[in-house]
């Protein structure tokens, strides 16, 4: 079984697989080439790194992408396996975490065109303007596309998701979403009182 090409068609099929056969390393295979594919663009329209060659902004981009993906992972690993004992699931962090780099494979499939933006606009890409002018517009709107399509690709990564913590649990891929839904629900809940105290003193600030 290939993983790239059977997380399509068979999602459970695939995560079972690898966390019966494959290893670790594996995983982070695939986290880097999500990482890869991700960061191509990460700095895109932003104009961070303006006196950095192209080379060197896109390097920095997908170190800083891996990077934020492998912390990232372990907190994900951690609060889902944390979530999912509370709906009576039977996982551990290990298999949590080799699974969940497993969900982001549909991502590693829009490398192409990301490497294709990179290469046909080149520094221009990252470049952000108030005032764009055609050459500047063409690369704006195909990113926006592309944005379009990885948002659509992410979809179906957190479909992925569900399944495979439902597995890693054993129970439903519905309880599995409900574990990301409850994550979802508590950072939301610890968030919003420091988005109001900030803007209550940035307004007091400004008064």
């Amino acid at each position: 079984m290939n993983p790239l090409v059977s997380i399509w068609t068979q999602p459970k099929e695939t995560i079972r697989y690898v966390l019966e056969y494959k290893t670790w390393t594996y995983s982070f295979l695939i986290l880097f080439l999500s990482a890869i594919s991700l960061g191509l663009t990460s700095f895109a329209d932003t104009d961070i790194l303006p006196d950095f060659s192209l080379v060197a902004t896109v390097i920095l981009a997908i170190i800083s992408t891996f990077i934020g993906s492998i912390i990232s992972l372990f907190i994900a690993a951690g609060l889902y396996t944390w979530v999912g004992k509370w709906l009576r699931g039977k996982g551990n962090f290990k298999d949590m975490f080799q699974m969940i780099p497993i969900s982001s494979i549909p991502l590693i499939w829009m490398l192409p065109i990301n490497l294709l933006l990179v290469v046909v606009f080149g520094k221009s890409l990252f470049m952000d303007t108030n005032e764009p002018t055609v050459w500047m517009s063409l690369p704006t709107t195909l990113l926006l596309l592309t944005n379009l399509l990885t948002f659509g690709l992410g979809i179906f990564s957190l479909v992925i998701l569900s399944k495979g913590i439902g597995i890693v649990h054993q129970f439903s891929s519905w309880r599995g979403f409900g574990v990301i839904v409850i994550i979802f629900g508590i950072a939301l809940v610890l968030f919003i009182p420091i988005i109001v105290i900030s803007l209550f003193f940035l307004i007091g600030g400004i008064m």
